[in-house]
Order: C-alpha cells, then sequence, then structure tokens
C-alpha cells in the first residue's frame, strides 16, 4: 500500500488528472483519477496487454466510438423500482449507452477472427437493435415524445392543435376590437400560469369582462383572461394534462423495457468505462512514446531512455535527458553530482515510473524495460520542517526517516533525497551510512542523493553499495542532467560559483580553508568524470568510423564482383556471337560445296575448297578457344607480390592465398579486400607507387552512411529516405543509418514503414544507447 503523501511528493496525482481529460465518460474519467498502484503482477501485465492493442486499434483504425457519457448508474437502478418513469433526458443517456455499445462490439472485433486481449469486455457489451428501435420510434431528434408515438398521444394533440387555432381567432379578434376602442395597452397578448390573456389599461379594468390574473409592477397594465376564450382556456389546460399523462404512460412503458435490460445495462456502463480508461491510457502512451515495461523478478531492474513525464510535457522529448539505469544485485545506489544538476528529478522519476506502471499506467521508457514489483514505496524527499512541532528540518527528516527503517523490507522501494543534512557534515555522514547499511540489511532497494563526500567513498568499499552520478560538463560549466552509474561525481561548487560570477580571488580564498584530502578527492573525480567523457567520446567515434569504413570495403567488394560479372557477360555474348558466325560461315560454305556439285566441278577443285574451309574453322575455334581460356590463365603468386584484379587498374600487395578455397586477401591503399585467387594478375610495384600516390576509392568520397531527417515534414522525409537507400544500395553498402530523431515518433514510424515494404532490406533496427538509442535506426541490406 502506497501511502497519500507518497504520491504527492512524486506527483502521481498530476499524471492520473492529466490522463483523465482522455476520457470521455464521467466514471472513466474518475476511474483514472482513483487509479492506484497494485501489487497483483498478473493484474498488472494484463492491464499492459489490454493497453498495447488498444493503442495498436488506434494506429489502424482511428479513435473508438466513445463519447461523453454521464454517470447512469442511478437511473439504471431506479428503473426497477415499481411506478418509477425515468426522464426524456435519462432515456437519451441510456439510449446512447446501448449504441454505443454495439458500436463498440463492432470497433472491437478483429479483421481475422484470432484471439485478443480485449475479448473478454467486447463479449460482455450489449448488442439489442430492436431496444434501440423501440426508443427511437418514441422520440424525434431533438428527443420529444413523437405524436405517433401512441394513437391516444395523437388524438390529444390534434385537439389541442384544434382548441389553440379557435383560441387564437377569437384572441385576435379581440384585441382589434378592444385596440379600435383604446382599451388595451399595446396589440398583443401573452399568457399567465398556462392560460391566454390581455394587457388592459387600468383605468380600463371594469369594461373588460373576464378573469383578472395579475398586474404589471407599474399598476398601469392589468391582465385579464376574457370571458369569451374561458372555456376554451380550460379545454387546453384539460388536454395538456392529458397529453402529460400519456407521455408518463408511454415513457414508463420505455423505462420498464430499461428495467428488464438493466443488468445488461450496467454491465456495458461498467465495460465501456473500462474501455475508455484503457483508450485513455493509450492515447497517454501514444503522446510520451511510452510503454508498459515487464515484471520480471528474474532480471535486473532496467530503465532505458526512461523521463520524467512531467518533464517531458513542458519540455518535448527531445529536450529531456534521458535516465539509463540497470540494477543487479545493488541494494544501495548513492547519488552524488553537483547542485541543480537533476539528482532529485532523476530521483523522483525512477519513483514516478514505479508507481505509474503498477497502476497500469504507461511510462515514457524503452518497451524493453523491466521492472521488479514493490509492495511500498517508501520517500523522504522535500523539506518536513514543522513549527507546529517544534521540530527542525533535520528531526522531521529522522522522524520521517524512522518509520521508513521500520517498515522497509526486501520488497521495499526507498528514495532518500539528501540524507544526513541538515546538521554537522561528519556526523550528518555517520547517521546516512548507518541508515543505508540498516536499509541494505532489510533488502530495500535505496536511491538515495548526497553531498557527503565520506559517502562516496564507502559506497566504493561497501557489499551492495554502488555509486551513481549526475554528469557535469567541466568545460562548458554547466550540468548535462545525464545519469551515470557505477561513477562517483564531485559537486563541482568552485566551478558553479566561477560560473556564477566570482572572481579568481575569490575562489583561490575559499580553497585555503577546505580539507587537502577532499580537494585531492574531489579534483581526483573531476578528472576520473572528464576522461570517462572523452574515453565515450572516442568509443563512439571509432564504431562510426568502424561502420564507414566496413562499409567502404563492402563497396569495394562489390564494384570488383559487378565488373568481374559483367567482364563474364560480355566474354559470353562475344562467344555467342562467335557462335553465330561461324554457324552462318558454314551453312554459307556448305552451301558453295553444293553449288559447286551442282555444277559438277572437278573432285580436286572440290577437296582444295575443303582443306582450305577446314583450316578457317579451326583458326576461328582457336581464336575463341584462347578467348575463353584467357580469363583462367594462372599465374604463380606469392604472398608479398604486387597484384591486381582483372578487369581493374587497382594494384594491390598479397597478404594472404588458400588456393584450394579459391581465396586471396589483399591489401589496396587503406582497405583490406577479398578476391578470387584465379582473378588475381601480376603487377608491377611502379604501378603500385603510383596508386599509393592517388587518393584512394575517390570515385565514392560523396557517399553518405548516415541519413539526418529530423525536422522534416512527411513528404520530405519520404523521398530523403527512399532516395538515400537507392543510393545506399547502388554503391553497394552493406549498412547505413537513418537518424530520425526520437521526437513524436512519426519520423521513426514513417522510416520503419519504408524499410519494411523496400526490396533489398534485410533487417534494421535502434541503434545501441551509448550509440543514439531508438533515435537512430540501423539498415542492413541483403
Amino acid at each position: 500500500m502506497v501511502k497519500n503523501d507518497t504520491l504527492d511528493k512524486l506527483e502521481f496525482r498530476k499524471i492520473t488528472e492529466y490522463i483523465s481529460t482522455y476520457c470521455q465518460t464521467e466514471s472513466g474519467k474518475k476511474k483514472i483519477r482513483d487509479l492506484r498502484p497494485s501489487t497483483d503482477r498478473s493484474h498488472i501485465v494484463t492491464e499492459g496487454n489490454k493497453i498495447d492493442y488498444a493503442r495498436n486499434l488506434l494506429i489502424k483504425k482511428d479513435i473508438p466510438p466513445l463519447e461523453y457519457l454521464p454517470d447512469l448508474t442511478d437511473a439504471i437502478y431506479r428503473s426497477r423500482i415499481e411506478g418509477v418513469v425515468l426522464s426524456s433526458k435519462e432515456i437519451r443517456e441510456i439510449y446512447r449507452l446501448a449504441q454505443m455499445s454495439r458500436k463498440m462490439v463492432g470497433y472491437l472485433k478483429p479483421e481475422d477472427q484470432t484471439d485478443t486481449p480485449l475479448d473478454e469486455l467486447r463479449n460482455a457489451l450489449t448488442v439489442d437493435k430492436v431496444f434501440e428501435k423501440n426508443i427511437e420510434k418514441i422520440f424525434d431528434e431533438n428527443w420529444d415524445v413523437k405524436d405517433d408515438a401512441s394513437p391516444a398521444l395523437k388524438s390529444i394533440r390534434s385537439d389541442i392543435r384544434e382548441k389553440e387555432l379557435s383560441l387564437q381567432k377569437t384572441v385576435n379578434r379581440l384585441l382589434k376590437k378592444l385596440s379600435e376602442e383604446y382599451l388595451v395597452q399595446e396589440e398583443y397578448f401573452t399568457q399567465r400560469d398556462g392560460r391566454i390573456v390581455l394587457p388592459v389599461k387600468a383605468e380600463h379594468k371594469r369594461h373588460v369582462k373576464g378573469f383578472i390574473h395579475s398586474e404589471s409592477s407599474t399598476g398601469q397594465t392589468v391582465y385579464i383572461e376574457p370571458a369569451e376564450i374561458l372555456e376554451l382556456n380550460n379545454d387546453i389546460l384539460s388536454l395538456k394534462f392529458a397529453e402529460k399523462r400519456e407521455i408518463e404512460k408511454i415513457l414508463l412503458v420505455i423505462t420498464r423495457q430499461i428495467a428488464a435490460k438493466s443488468q445488461e445495462l450496467l454491465d456495458a456502463y461498467n465495460i465501456i468505462t473500462a474501455l475508455d480508461t484503457l483508450f485513455a491510457r493509450a492515447k497517454y502512451a501514444l503522446e510520451i512514446i511510452g510503454s508498459i515495461p515487464t515484471f520480471d523478478n528474474g532480471k535486473p531492474i532496467e530503465l532505458i531512455d526512461a523521463r520524467h513525464p512531467i518533464l517531458l510535457k513542458k519540455l518535448g522529448f527531445e529536450a529531456t535527458v534521458p535516465l539509463n539505469l540497470k540494477i543487479t544485485d545493488q541494494k544501495i545506489l548513492v547519488l552524488t553530482g553537483p547542485n541543480a544538476g537533476g539528482k532529485t528529478v532523476a530521483l523522483k522519476t525512477i519513483g514516478l515510473l514505479v508507481l505509474m506502471a503498477q497502476s497500469g499506467i504507461p511510462i515514457p521508457c524503452h518497451p524493453d524495460s523491466n521492472l521488479h514489483i514493490f509492495e511500498k514505496v517508501l520517500v523522504d524527499i522535500g523539506d518536513y520542517q514543522s513549527i507546529e512541532d517544534d521540530l527542525s528540518t533535520f528531526s522531521s527528516h529522522l522522524t520521517n526517516i524512522k518509520s521508513i527503517l521500520e517498515n522497509a523490507n526486501e520488497s521495499t522501494l526507498v528514495l532518500l533525497d539528501e540524507v544526513g543534512t541538515g546538521t554537522d557534515p561528519v556526523e550528518g555522514a555517520a547517521i546516512a551510512t548507518g541508515i543505508l547499511i540498516s536499509l541494505r540489511d532489510k533488502g530495500a532497494l535505496v536511491v538515495a542523493t548526497t553531498h557527503h563526500g565520506s559517502l562516496k567513498l564507502i559506497a566504493n568499499q561497501l557489499d551492495k553499495f554502488q555509486n551513481c552520478s549526475m554528469e557535469f560538463d567541466s568545460e562548458e560549466l554547466k550540468p548535462t542532467y545525464r545519469f551515470n552509474q557505477g561513477m562517483p561525481g564531485s559537486s563541482y561548487a568552485f566551478e558553479i560559483a566561477t560560473r556564477i560570477g566570482f572572481d579568481e580571488k575569490f575562489i583561490d580564498l575559499s580553497k585555503r580553508y577546505i580539507d587537502s584530502d577532499k580537494t585531492k578527492i574531489e579534483e581526483f573525480l573531476i578528472d576520473i568524470e572528464k576522461k570517462s567523457h572523452d574515453l565515450r567520446n572516442q568509443i563512439h567515434n571509432l564504431e562510426l568510423e568502424n561502420l564507414r569504413l566496413k562499409s567502404l570495403a563492402n563497396l569495394y567488394q562489390d564494384k570488383i564482383n559487378k565488373l568481374e560479372k559483367q567482364k563474364k557477360e560480355i566474354l559470353e555474348e562475344a562467344h555467342q556471337k562467335a557462335n553465330i558466325l561461324l554457324s552462318d560461315v558454314n551453312r554459307k560454305i556448305e552451301n558453295a560445296i553444293k553449288n559447286i556439285r551442282q555444277s559438277r566441278a572437278d573432285k580436286e577443285v572440290i577437296k582444295k575448297e575443303k582443306s582450305e574451309i577446314e583450316t578457317v574453322k579451326k583458326k576461328t575455334l582457336s581464336y575463341l578457344e584462347k578467348s575463353r581460356t584467357e580469363e583462367s590463365s594462372s599465374y604463380k603468386l606469392n604472398v608479398g607480390d604486387y597484384v591486381s584484379i582483372k578487369g581493374t587498374t587497382s594494384v594491390g600487395v598479397l597478404d594472404e592465398i588458400d588456393e584450394d578455397k579459391d581465396k586471396a586477401l589483399i591489401t589496396i591503399g587503406s582497405l583490406k579486400i577479398k578476391a578470387k585467387y584465379s582473378s588475381l594478375v601480376p603487377a608491377k610495384k611502379s604501378d603500385f607507387r603510383e596508386y599509393e600516390k592517388k587518393k584512394v576509392i575517390t570515385d565514392y568520397d560523396h557517399v553518405k552512411y548516415r541519413l539526418d531527417i529530423r525536422g522534416m515534414r512527411s513528404d520530405e522525409a519520404e523521398f530523403e529516405i527512399i532516395r538515400f537507400l537507392d543510393d545506399s544500395l547502388m554503391y553497394g553498402l552493406e549498412r547505413v543509418e537513418i537518424l530520425h530523431g526520437k521526437g513524436t515518433g512519426a519520423l521513426k514510424q514513417l522510416a520503419h514503414s519504408i524499410l519494411k515494404k523496400y526490396k533489398g532490406v534485410k533487417n534494421y533496427y535502434f541503434a545501441d544507447i551509448e550509440s543514439g538509442g531508438d533515435g537512430i535506426t540501423v539498415v542492413e541490406f541483403e
């Protein structure tokens, strides 16, 4: 059970209040506001599956047919009471409920008839078109009861219209007469208590026979019901009462039909409410590009690209720095770093995301994130000073932490902000150490922020403790808000003071009065942090360079293969043409011989002609054979020889030979190229020197290995992606990157939809976290 104070401290209610705005029904809004963390893993996972499915439906089918509904529970229950008649407004809302239930069944019905996470809810919804038709027959488009709702009502309303027409004629005649006699103030009539009256001047009230209903505030006008229309008014009023009674009879019939279906309607109302909350959370998931993490106690706790949801809404996706955290066997995370560096935000992010995920609310993180179920989340954040109880900030913190120590166990998450502050630093650090060790021994998972330098050393020495820090850019003198796990951080007090504007003289004066050992530790931490930052940048740059070189090598090898293929095609074409030529020559020779025979030429002449023909054929065949064998001529090559690949002018050094497998490895410029051993020919050393002077792969310098589409419109991005993929395939690249950013996810979805259909793409996936995570898609070609 999570206390309300914890929910408030971590701003959980702000999240539920915001998500409730996505709901259509009043009960749905209330249900979202009442969400609380659950410890039932099965329930959390089931809710997550439903939300994921709802999110996919929003993408495929647009918004569901959910509309505003008030709370109908009371009206449906009252329909069961004998003699109760529901109002037209209540019946209208119940009709809309039945209509919405039917439409949701159609919306949730899968196209392929497979099982879905929402099947149980869909099957429990009511579909009764006869019930809907019965209500539609009674009401018009304005939800007034129709004249033909019953024969009696039709007759009554017909009589009312007839009487009212007669009344109007009589009144118009009276008005004209009284107006001519100057007895009325103006030529109009009005109503009092549902009866027609005329505005007569007060001084002439005795000249008009009839019943006085009222007079004006000035007393100058008296409203009189003339005797001539008294009977007609009585008739109309009686008919109005009859109309009202008949309408009540009609509404009673509908109320009884509602009572007969009351349980189905109540079930449908509750399911519509549940669906409303699911789709509200699904819409929220789309907004924050979020998901429900897995809950597997057999795996480490891991938050990947996690963001604080309130900061995300305020700053946007790109401007919010993600938090990456992985907890294996650690129990105590000691978080250090500069003031205003994001320690408290990181602390609250972890706590809030745990509360949200256990409440069945998607969180802004990568879907591969994993959490454990916590029965309790205990926090000590903010100022607990109490004037009323005469407690200082430090005493209030200790009182709260005492309660945390008493209640913590192995399924508790504890968040402590600035533990051990508010008293003497040495004593505060000692108390903080005792608190953390006690919580570790209870098996609780603790994240604690602190400025105590000694805690950094203790966290490095004690079992199940781990240092963490918030990164600070020592060159720009400003925080980066990046979370670093496994490394303590400096407070950067002097650096921040310098940034604020304190001069060097003041900084030097202050440094004289700091403990020399502490100064050395802080300087050491700053140096380690800077080197770590530089090392990460170097690794990132090396990975990019490795990708570039690998792509170049694949490009060059592909070019060689293409040239070989072209050469074979050309030779084959030449062979075919030569064979056609030979066939044609042979045909012509045979025709010549035939002609010779028919002309009865000398046998010796014929023999001589045949000999010459055979000589031509042998020479032609010899030429063709030479062409066929030329490409397979073998050379005795050794490692270290200068060679080139047939059909190319590039010269390299032969590094490795495997004649059995017809493989060889050569170095051309800065590239290592694999080639067939049989495709190599000797080359001159002078050619190699000349080649060395040239710029390698000059023709391919313009090839791009990364496309940046951030900020582009959809149509512009689509054109650039397709052109980039076409160029990459043409130049034989094996692996490229598309930088689309994380933003709203629209560009990422666009890129993936294109890659899914593009021929030649073997695989695509997000880059490693340190290389850009899901802001970059890596593409591999076949």
